[in-house]
Order: C-alpha cells, then sequence, then structure tokens
C-alpha cells in the first residue's frame, strides 16, 4: 500500500493510494473501526487490521489526488538519521577512501517537507546543494538489531533529498573537522523534502536496484543505482542501531549517488528559480523549486 499525507500544512490527514488517482482518506475508515492509530507509523502497526479496511470503499468516499496537496508522508519524524558517503562514487574527491563504517549524523526533524513545496534558501548560503535519496522509516523499535532482522523493523520506503548548504557545512574546512557545521549546513527548514507516498514492504521489493534521477531545470545531474550503495539498507540498520536506537517513526536516509552540484566541474549549485524534479524506481516523482528566503 502506498500511504500519504493530505491537507494543508501542520493539518496534515492521513490518506491511502487505491490508484494512481484517487486518495482513501483513512480517519473515517479507523473511527468506524474503533482503531485509534492517527500517525502513519500507528497504521502500520495495525495495518493488517487498516488493509481490509480499504477493499471496496466507493469512489464517494475518495478524493482526487490532483485535488489535494500532498504533505511529507511522515510529517513528523522522531528522528532523522543520515548516511554520509555510502556511495564510492560520491566519496570521489571528497574523502582519500570510502569509510569503513557507515557515517551517520542527524538531520533535524523540522526539516521536513512535502514533495512539492518551495526548498527555501537561506540568506548564510552560497552553495545549496541537492542529494537525492532512498529513505527509510522504522516501524518497530530496536538497539542492536541484527542484519537478519532488520527487514522486520522496517515500516516502509519513501524518496527522500538531503538538501545541504555546502558552505555552511564545511565551517573552517577540512583540515578543522572539529569545526565542520554538518547539523547547521543540514538542518534548515525544508532540507529535508519527502515523498510524495511511502510504499509499504508487502508491495514494495527494496532489494531490487532502484534507479535514482534527479534533474535540475531539465537537466540530469544524478544517475544512479541502489545496488551501488556501499553498506545495503539491512547493514544500515543493524550499524546504526549499535549505537542508537530506532524507534517507530525514525527516519533512515541511506545516502546519495554521484551528481551532486559541488562534484560538477565547475561546481553548480542551487539558485531561485531552478526547478530539482527527482524520482526513484517504485517511489514516484517530486518536484521542488527554490526560493529564497523571504526575511522577517
Amino acid at each position: 500500500m502506498r500511504l500519504v499525507t493530505f491537507g494543508p500544512p501542520g493539518g496534515e490527514e492521513l490518506g491511502a493510494l487505491v490508484d494512481d488517482a484517487r486518495v482513501v482518506p483513512l480517519r473515517p475508515l479507523l473511527r468506524r473501526a474503533g482503531i485509534p492509530a492517527r500517525e502513519a507509523t500507528e497504521v502500520l502497526a495495525v495495518w493488517q487490521s487498516v488493509s481490509p479496511l480499504l477493499a471496496g470503499v466507493p469512489d464517494e468516499e475518495t478524493l482526487p489526488l490532483a485535488a489535494v496537496r500532498l504533505g511529507p508522508p511522515v510529517p513528523r519524524p522522531g528522528k532523522v538519521v543520515a548516511i554520509g558517503f555510502n556511495y564510492a562514487d560520491h566519496a570521489d574527491g571528497v574523502l582519500p577512501r570510502a569509510p569503513g563504517e557507515p557515517v551517520v549524523f542527524l538531520k533535524p526533524p523540522e526539516t521536513v517537507s512535502g514533495p512539492h513545496e518551495p526548498i527555501v534558501r537561506p540568506p548564510e548560503t552560497g552553495q545549496l546543494d541537492y542529494e537525492l535519496e532512498l529513505g527509510v522509516v522504522v516501524g518497530r523499535a530496536g538497539r542492536r538489531i541484527r542484519r537478519e532482522d532488520a527487514h522486520r523493523h522496517v515500516a516502509g520506503y519513501v524518496m527522500a533529498n538531503d538538501v545541504t548548504a555546502r558552505d555552511v557545512a564545511l565551517g573552517a574546512g577540512l583540515e578543522h573537522p572539529l569545526q565542520l557545521q554538518i547539523a547547521r549546513g543540514k538542518g534548515f527548514p525544508t532540507f529535508c523534502p519527502l515523498g510524495p507516498w511511502l510504499s509499504t514492504p508487502d508491495e514494495f521489493d527494496a532489494d531490487r536496484p532502484l534507479r535514482l534521477r534527479l534533474s535540475v531545470n531539465g537537466e540530469l545531474r544524478q544517475d544512479g543505482s541502489t545496488d551501488r550503495m556501499l553498506v545495503d539498507v539491512p547493514g544500515l540498520i543493524a550499524s546504526v542501531s549499535a549505537t542508537m536506537e530506532l524507534r517507530p517513526g525514525d527516519l533512515l536516509l541511506t545516502g546519495t549517488p554521484a551528481g551532486c552540484g559541488f562534484q560538477l566541474d565547475p561546481p553548480r549549485y542551487l539558485s531561485a528559480g531552478d526547478r530539482v524534479d527527482s524520482e526513484i524506481t517504485g517511489l514516484g516523482r517530486m518536484s521542488l523549486v527554490v526560493r529564497d528566503e523571504t526575511p522577517a
């Protein structure tokens, strides 16, 4: 099943896509069935009870997809755990060699935005960059999760963009690693667009190679495949959970392939008015326009 949120920012409701054109609001179905779940991860935790409710929903209880605003499928993740340099071609020219263990950093949950919202460029950066990534949503808590058990902790998969202000993130530069500003450079509002839907594992095979494609103003910039990840999804879950407990609703970003703006010759960063379109096999498309932050 493909889960979405729809409605005004901050007031999104849960829905399910029954086809490519219709959304079933889940609140009435859950209320009639006496199921108290409100968040996507709560629904997924009782999915065996929710799934049958979608069979035979009449058209009058659905909404046209084209008529609603889609929000992020997980509007309020507990934490956003991101992985750096998980594709060797992304690390080329930045690191002397591929890291032995996945590089882990955190993004504030407030960076999350919808699949067609603007990317807001703050005045602090002149090097705004994109990173298309496969996102994994945690559905079951765990610490020191074994690789062979990792799939049991996955609620679903989603497309994500780990937007980065490169100049802010570098701080004093790579020669002063303790002065890097990763949290600042990746932590501005709208720096983690998600969507358009969350695909549940029962219909989404994350073990097959998934193609990731991102273009800027129609020019293809990133074109990679998840079979080129240095550490796959089960390995990432095992590695991250060795350090921190993963909880339902947490979002894990799995790294980006080559083609980011800083890797081009000369580097090419995002400016106001640029359109960033992206897609991942089976996870739909996002279309985002960059705009400058409006002074308060």
